[in-house]
């Protein structure tokens, strides 16, 4: 138990306690940004585990610089401020609503265990980054159970294939707003157009919005709800 909840720098001889602890940063932060990175996410593995390393390195910093008036917690405050920065950086607002607020608090988390790792806590920064990154799964799972059924239905559209080119902009549409479908049933009309099957999810708004979107593409000739 001691491994666990006592402080892993001084079990381990120095300067290694304070390498072997950047390490456990390091992998802590990449530990979570594994889930990030398969949602392709803006802040990944890298992006994680370089927070948590910053964050533990602070905070030794701040264990052996004097603070003013012997207060050491200035650094650890610091890194806070500046967590709640760099978070609000990734949240974004776009066509289909506000988007980057659980990056934003996967950051601060992360950020959180690392600041742990570095007070010498190693194996309650690992403990704490499975489970943040057991939060993420698990929520995420209950999300896709619970919340986010789907009605789907599928629409057909008629559009100029310009050579190829209006299928790529169709394609970053779906992107844009988080629409994980496929065009189906491609064919040829006899005006030098093409036909496709679409389908979506009517319960969900940001999978409706995609459709006003495609409407004001130029190259969409046609938009039908089949059924």
């Amino acid at each position: 138990m001691k491994l666990f909840w006592g402080d892993w720098q001084e079990l381990i001889p120095r300067p290694w306690g304070n390498a072997v602890m950047a390490f456990v940063a390091v992998f802590c932060g990449a530990l979570v940004g594994v889930e990030r990175e398969r949602k392709e996410k803006p802040t990944g593995m890298l992006a994680l585990a370089l927070v948590c390393l910053g964050s533990a390195v602070f905070t030794m910093i701040s264990k052996v610089l004097p603070g003013e008036n012997g207060d050491t917690s200035r650094i650890s405050a610091q890194i806070v401020t500046g967590i709640g920065f760099l978070g609000a950086g990734v949240i974004l607002r776009g066509n289909s609503g506000i988007t980057g607020t659980v990056t934003a608090a996967t950051i601060w988390a992360i950020a959180a265990v690392g600041m742990v790792a570095g007070a010498g806590n190693g194996g309650a920064a690992l403990g704490l980054s499975l489970l943040v990154l057991a939060v993420l799964l698990l929520v995420s799972w209950l999300e896709e159970r619970l919340l986010d059924v789907c009605g789907f239905t599928f629409i057909r559209i008629v559009f100029e294939p310009a050579g190829g080119k209006t299928l790529l902009r169709i394609e970053e549409v779906l992107d844009e707003h988080g629409v994980h479908t496929q065009l189906a049933s491609l064919r040829p009309t006899t005006e030098g157009l093409v036909e496709a099957r679409l389908r979506y999810c009517r319960a969900h708004r940001h999978h409706r919005e995609f459709l006003g979107r495609l409407a004001e593409l130029a190259e969409i000739k046609e938009i039908h709800r089949d059924g």
